[in-house]
């Protein structure tokens, strides 16, 4: 299962099924120790944390998983974040997880937030990565349709250029190469373009876009730590909803934290890998 760089990254890499659910799987660090469910941002896959994985593993069980539409998972729609809880929600059953805490990355932090409120029992604790605490719909600039557009039309010549490209903006953050190979698909003109269907990004934005906000927040029992990026990396049009958002963010979830880490872009675990690994065992240290 996976390829050579997952397997460079995690102890083994599994494919879960249920019917027609496949779910793929990394995991590292020891069976016995208290789980860390890492879940990736859009039209990446559980490699996205490929450089912090190991470090990570000194101290936690630590299971990444491809999202529907994602890297070795299932591919098929529906696109939506109940989907994708359904999914986890029958993995977790299927894996017999008791107790976990979630790392959450960009659109992921929703999908966290929505399972922590099914499970409790289980959730003992969310950490969101610059995410999951506004609606896309709310942010000014953005648009479903036009984003979509553009992510489903981008094109690579190789992967070794995607990664180069992708490096040039948020640093090499830890990451083998190939680390791109589970995201990218080789289209007949030879180009590489994303893995995940222009439907997918249209769904997922479409769900970023519309969820019910209030319930969701005001419905989360857990401790949650909401970890920031730069407002620096930021458009000048979007900073003031983000700051109002993010200073909303803790009034609606009662045991929430907010912090920023300076310099720091979107994928904070790409570009300051050291400072998201100290925030998340801070975090998560009283946890399990």
């Amino acid at each position: 299962m996976g390829n050579e760089a997952d397997r460079r990254v995690f102890a083994q890499v599994c494919r879960w099924q249920r019917g027609d659910l496949v779910l793929e799987y990394g995991e590292a660090g020891s069976s016995t120790a208290p789980v860390l469910l890492l879940l990736h941002a859009i039209r990446s896959t559980k490699m996205l944390y490929a450089g912090i994985i190991p470090e990570l593993a000194k101290q936690y069980r630590v299971i990444a998983v491809d999202l529907r539409g994602h890297g070795g998972s299932i591919r098929e729609a529906p696109y939506s974040f109940e989907q994708i809880v359904d999914d986890l929600a029958a993995w977790l059953e299927g894996m017999q997880i008791e107790r976990l805490t979630v790392v959450a990355a960009s659109f992921a932090a929703v999908v966290a937030q929505m399972l922590a409120i099914r499970f409790p029992e289980k959730v003992s604790g969310l950490i969101l990565l610059d995410g999951g605490y506004y609606r896309l719909r709310e942010v000014p600039g953005f648009s479903v349709e036009k984003t979509a557009d553009r992510l489903a039309g981008t094109s690579f010549s190789s992967l070794a250029e995607a990664e180069r490209q992708f490096s040039e903006r948020y640093g090499e953050g830890g990451l083998p190469a190939g680390w791109m190979a589970g995201e990218l698909v080789q289209a007949e003109d030879g180009q590489y373009r994303y893995a995940l269907p222009r439907e997918a990004f249209v769904g997922y934005f479409q769900a970023y876009s519309t969820f019910d906000k209030d319930t969701l927040f005001r419905g989360i029992s857990c401790p949650v730590l909401l970890l920031l990026a730069d407002e620096q990396y930021t458009s000048p049009q979007q900073r003031p909803f983000l700051r109002q958002a993010a200073a909303a963010y803790p009034e609606m979830v009662k045991d929430a934290c907010v912090k920023g880490i300076a310099g720091a872009q979107h994928l904070l675990m790409v570009t300051h890998p050291r400072e998201t690994i100290r925030e998340i065992h801070a975090f998560a240290k009283d946890l399990s």
